[in-house]
């Protein structure tokens, strides 16, 4: 029986998944299957990122594997936002009573109470804005995993050493190459190709590394995960 994970609309339930996915890409071995669609499909809203940031980043994920971007986006735009505060209203000009501004006799120290309240309200903006900017500044930390992956040659006349190089070469933003590799025999002559990247959470799927080197089809014949670990 598969795992199965349920009230994912109550804390309890969404803190235990997230300690499940605290190294673990997918609900089941390293590839995504039905156990992701079926847990997805129990959520009724998106999960919060400062909460359970595990399973935001899981979410997400397969989210985009399901080709739900739109709906991913549509419902962040519906959670309530925050309304700015509202601007203070500028104190009425009241009517002069007289004509003659000579004989306002208190006419210097309402300009001073004016003067003190504009600088108030100024200070209270900039300490607002300050801390906007500090909250803005606060990243969230990056999280890694570190992944090897297993390449299979057609036959055994296949040239790893250069199939190793070939790989290592690929342009993917947010994974780094380790610099060794290994070759392990499998039968009948045959060897196959052991190599370790490390990768940014957020910025790589796995189907992006196995897709770019099977484009190698000359050499490679099939590529698997052989193991994935967080950092």
């Amino acid at each position: 029986m598969g795992i199965s994970f349920d009230n994912l609309d109550q804390d309890a339930g969404l803190k235990k998944l997230n300690g499940f996915l605290t190294n673990k890409s997918y609900i089941e071995g390293y590839q995504f299957s039905a156990a992701d669609v079926a847990t997805f499909e129990k959520f009724s809203s998106v999960p919060d990122a400062a909460k359970n940031p595990n399973v935001y980043r899981w979410y997400v994920h397969v989210a985009a594997k399901l080709g739900l971007r739109a709906i991913l986006v549509a419902k962040k735009a519906a959670a309530p936002k925050q309304e700015a505060p509202k601007k203070a209203a500028a104190p009425a000009v009241e009517e002069e009573e007289e004509e003659d501004d000579d004989d306002d006799m208190f006419g210097d120290d309402d300009e001073e109470e004016d003067d003190e309240a504009t600088k108030a309200l100024a200070a209270k903006r900039a300490e607002a804005a300050k801390a906007a900017s500090a909250k803005k500044e606060k990243k969230k930390p990056v999280e890694r995993s570190q992944v090897v992956l297993e390449v299979k040659p057609w036959e055994a006349e296949t040239n790893l050493e250069e199939l190793a190089a070939k790989i290592k070469a690929l342009p993917i933003e947010g994974l780094s190459w380790g610099e060794g590799h290994k070759l392990v025999p499998v039968a009948f002559g045959i060897k196959k190709l052991l190599v370790q990247c490390i990768i940014i959470d957020d910025m790589v799927l796995l189907d992006d590394i196995t897709e770019a080197i099977e484009q190698f089809e000359d050499y490679v014949q099939s590529v698997d995960v052989a193991s994935m670990n967080k950092m």
